[in-house]
């Protein structure tokens, strides 16, 4: 059946050699891929972007038809110059003179989550800009994220009771005293990392994991701390749990506060409290739980613990790299988590986590294939497949590199469902022996 749009006018112009477009802003929340399938090759339909629940249409045909089921115009953009646009992945940032570019000079056209649509004419120097790798040059049919539940997947529609029974005991209050705890010490100085640092260590250790620091360079604050928990019938298979421990603020002042409760003590808590869980139990595969420093100067933890590996001769034995950070802000009315990484042969790993996410959490998950500037980078660069997840408002975070990095800002239903995820994702990979667990952490805990 064909569906052509009365909203999608002839609306390509040809103003002083700019190609300008009319978009209709489609809602296709849960629509499912056939749906998806069916407005995308409508006829009419010159091209499309698709960013998560919405769908950006451009069409050159006049006409009056109904929408196929579930899809509701929500919008129109009009007299887009779509020579000057470019997208932007919202993420993590350094403060650089190109990060003000990405604050102070992109025209917003569309403010989609996790990527947004920018008009960057007012940018001097455009081939800089789009060396950065929060950028990407425009691209007509692309997908910039998507839902997980508007795409075909093999995998099992209901979860596993055994997995259900591991997530279940992820602990909302457990997550968020260690996130108020990490976020009491400015991570930025040195004796608040030591203090930190050693602090997980002393956690790692009663969950009986081996631990180990990795620090490379003389100079850098604090240490990357390491805790191995050996497989039983493949230990030489790896697989790596991290989020970086170092925070900031955004004028690197040493006489300011750092809480950095999102950034990242969010995430850190997160690999402590899957820890906490799955150490209860026997895998056949390794696990190694990983805090990083340093990811705000560049990721240069990350970087050093890949190579390390490396001249250990045990990088080969990485699998998979699962990554948290800023994973517990919620942003008025979303119900949002995104998992990505930076190379579509990871992709299956990110819908993975998604899939879990959406089998054993509550929330909306949304994957991007153009995610960057976090940790995980540092293992994709190595050939690991690496995913990164986190809360879709990161850089509109009011707290974001700030004095106002609070834990009281933070929502523990949602840190702890992407944690969830992650930890049932975790599960899928290691071999769990559902039987081997004395629950012992099961009833309480305790911090300093």
């Amino acid at each position: 059946m064909k569906y052509i749009y009365a909203f999608m006018v002839a609306c390509f112009l040809s103003v002083a050699g700019a190609e300008k477009v009319d978009l209709a802003i489609l809602n296709i929340d849960g629509v499912g891929p056939s749906v998806l399938t069916q407005v995308k090759q409508s006829e009419g339909v010159d091209w499309w972007i698709e960013v998560g629940e919405k769908l950006l249409v451009a069409s050159s045909v006049n006409g009056h038809q109904d929408l196929p089921g579930g899809v509701v115009l929500e919008s129109t953009l009009s007299a887009v110059d779509i020579d000057q646009l470019a997208f932007h992945v919202l993420g993590h940032c350094d403060h650089s003179e190109t990060d003000k570019i990405l604050h102070d000079k992109l025209n917003v056209v569309y403010a989609g989550q996790p990527t947004r649509i920018v008009n960057i004419a007012a940018v001097h120097d455009k081939s800089q800009l789009l060396q950065h790798d929060a950028i990407l040059p425009f691209e007509k049919n692309k997908v910039l994220s998507y839902q997980i539940k508007n795409r075909e997947f093999k995998k099992q529609q209901f979860g596993s009771s055994q997995v259900q029974g591991l997530v279940d005991q992820v602990s909302q209050n457990r997550w968020y005293s260690q996130v108020e705890y990490l976020a009491g010490f400015d991570r930025m100085l040195e004796v608040d990392l030591e203090t930190t640092g050693q602090w997980l260590e002393e956690q790692f250790n009663a969950l009986g994991l081996v631990t180990s620091r990795v620090s490379l360079h003389s100079h850098y604050r604090g240490f990357n701390v390491l805790g191995f928990k050996q497989g039983s019938t493949r230990a030489d298979d790896w697989y790596v749990v991290g989020a970086h421990l170092d925070s900031r603020n955004a004028t690197w002042n040493d006489n300011l506060p750092s809480p950095g409760a999102e950034d990242n003590a969010s995430g850190c808590s997160g690999v402590l409290e899957m820890a906490n869980v799955i150490t209860q139990y026997d895998t056949e595969a390794s696990i190694v739980f990983m805090c990083f420093i340093e990811e705000e100067s560049g990721l240069l933890g990350s970087k050093d613990v890949v190579t390390q590996l490396t001249t250990d001769g045990d990088i080969n034995k990485v699998q998979a790299m699962l990554n948290l950070d800023m994973i517990s802000y919620r942003a008025p009315d979303m119900n949002t988590a995104v998992v990505g990484t930076n190379s579509a042969q990871y992709q299956s790993l990110a819908n993975t986590v998604a899939t879990n996410g959406n089998l054993y959490t509550d929330l909306d998950w949304q994957v991007n294939l153009n995610m960057c500037c976090t940790d995980f980078v540092s293992f994709s660069a190595a050939d690991i497949p690496a995913v990164t997840t986190n809360q879709p408002n990161i850089s509109s975070y009011f707290g974001y590199h700030s004095t106002q990095d609070l834990a009281v800002n933070l929502d523990p239903v949602l840190g702890s469902s992407i944690v969830k995820a992650n930890l049932a994702t975790l599960i899928d990979r290691v071999g769990v022996d559902f039987t081997s667990s004395d629950l012992i952490f099961a009833d309480g805990y305790e911090l300093p």
